[in-house]
């Protein structure tokens, strides 16, 4: 199929709007079908993207862009967080089939009849990977995850207990980063026991979203990470997955389905929401310590950044990211109220650690205002870090007074910036509400349109021998509903 051919397919198999039966079916309705009439025909921009990412993937396996719209279009509105993750393995595929071994990919391969597999097998480097690909459900959560303190780790009864006092706290999802692990484990078990399989390395993706400290903490905290000696999930070492690829991206997807535009970070020419790499939000790997070394070549070919030093022993792993930046540092937890997240609590003093939990605990609400809810905004102290320092620095009886002077500092900045946050999302809501409004004129007047008028979608016909009949029944609300 070529890029006309997928366009035509992905058309026919998304329902239309033309009856009772057929309306409010699909999370791709609108976009397919209705955008096209506003803007003389044009492809939404997401399913531009699609369409472009299908296309790469086809000349590299046959028939996959046919299979993945008929497993889309089987996929109701209302479990639209399915499609989110078919497109997760999408832009995984899409990235594989950049660098791979022309020829080498396998969709689904299976040691045998019936048994669980991964995604995908290929060949990278003279290197076989196995590839398996979960794409996070976190449509809900990214409502309730600004409010009051967010737990990212896995704390101790009585520092939970503690924290509860707070009133409204929101749980990590450090539970489905494991679940992950674990299927991920099975899958990868029953793969190698094929003798042609036994050697490739296993590589588990997690596609996330913009709060990418989430599951970098459930994977990587020292206290409790999932791929660590502390972990808090015992049953399992998940020794089969040699490694996990992080990718920032869910909320792409989103911004781009629904209001046609991606989050650039600052930098110009972030224009494709099926190419996971971003300039500025660059996917991280993790090591498993009892997995095999992914060489860095295929790291660097699956443009991820290294987290974490694994040459020194176990216990003595440090936190080694070239990005300073809060969200990709393993976190405690987060105080949204003022905007500051705090790792390393387990590292300090039992005296300490409940004086600093408490203080957090007890501090008057002052609420910075909640920016964005699909960009996280947030700075980090690395709590553990800075008692370090100040064990150098100063002498015993200074180190408390100092310690919560960085504390206050840290939230005096965050107030500060809290102004220019609000502004933004003023002007976003602005050119959307904009949006809104030019697309309810638009169809309006395509409404309006008399049968032997020219169809708006730039066909040359007569709209009643066009998209008339396709688009009878569609009744506009927001540009943005999905």
């Amino acid at each position: 199929m070529n890029k006309s051919d997928i366009i035509d397919y992905l058309k026919n198999k998304i329902p239309d709007y033309s009856c009772e039966e057929k309306l409010n079916k699909h999370v791709f309705q609108f976009s397919i079908h209705a955008y096209p009439l506003a803007k003389k025909g044009e492809l939404h921009p997401f399913i531009e993207n699609l369409v472009n990412a299908l296309c790469e993937i086809e000349q590299a396996v046959p028939g996959y862009a046919k299979k993945t719209i008929n497993w889309i279009s089987t996929i109701k509105k209302a479990q639209f967080e399915q499609v989110i993750q078919i497109l997760g393995e999408i832009i995984v595929l899409r990235k594989l089939v950049s660098i791979a071994t022309p020829g080498s990919i396998t969709l689904e391969p299976t040691a045998a009849p019936n048994e669980k597999n991964p995604e995908f097998r290929v060949k990278v480097d003279d290197k076989f990977l196995a590839i398996e690909v979960k794409t996070a459900s976190l449509f809900e959560f990214s409502i309730q995850r600004q409010t009051g303190l967010q737990i990212t780790a896995q704390f101790n009864k009585l520092d939970y207990e503690l924290l509860r006092k707070t009133g409204k706290i929101v749980n990590s999802r450090s539970l489905k980063v494991k679940d992950y692990l674990v299927s991920a484990e099975e899958k990868f078990q029953q793969y190698k026991q094929k003798e042609e399989f036994k050697d490739d390395l296993r590589l588990l993706f997690i596609i996330w979203d913009d709060y990418i400290n989430e599951p970098l903490s459930a994977l990587a905290n020292p206290n409790c990470g999932l791929l660590t000696d502390n972990s808090f999930y015992q049953d399992s070492r998940f020794g089969n997955v040699d490694g996990v690829i992080l990718i920032r991206h869910i909320h792409q997807f989103f911004r781009n389905l629904q209001y046609g535009e991606l989050v650039h970070y600052g930098l110009e020419g972030v224009q494709d929401s099926f190419d996971y790499v971003n300039p500025a939000i660059t996917p991280v790997y993790i090591k498993n310590p009892l997995g095999r070394k992914i060489p860095n070549k295929i790291v660097e070919k699956l443009s991820a950044l290294r987290m974490f030093n694994h040459e020194l022993p176990a216990k003595e792993i440090q936190y080694t990211t070239e990005i300073p930046v809060a969200e990709y540092q393993y976190t405690d937890f987060i105080d949204w109220q003022r905007g500051i997240s705090v790792s390393g609590i387990y590292t300090l003093p039992e005296e300490l650690k409940n004086k600093i939990i408490s203080y957090f605990v007890e501090m008057p609400s002052s609420e910075i205002p909640i920016s964005y809810r699909d960009i996280s905004l947030f700075d980090n102290m690395s709590i553990g870090r800075e008692y370090s320092h100040l064990l150098e620095e100063c002498s015993p009886e200074e180190i408390e007074e100092r310690l919560f002077e960085s504390i206050d500092n840290l939230i005096r900045i965050r107030q500060s910036l809290s102004k220019k946050w609000v502004d933004d999302v003023d002007k976003e809501t602005k050119r959307r509400s904009d949006l809104d409004t030019k697309f309810k004129s638009i169809f309006l007047r395509i409404s309006s349109l008399g049968l032997n008028e020219e169809c708006p979608c730039g066909s040359e016909k007569l709209f009643s021998d066009c998209c008339q009949d396709k688009i009878r029944l569609f009744n506009y609300t927001h540009y943005y509903d999905l």
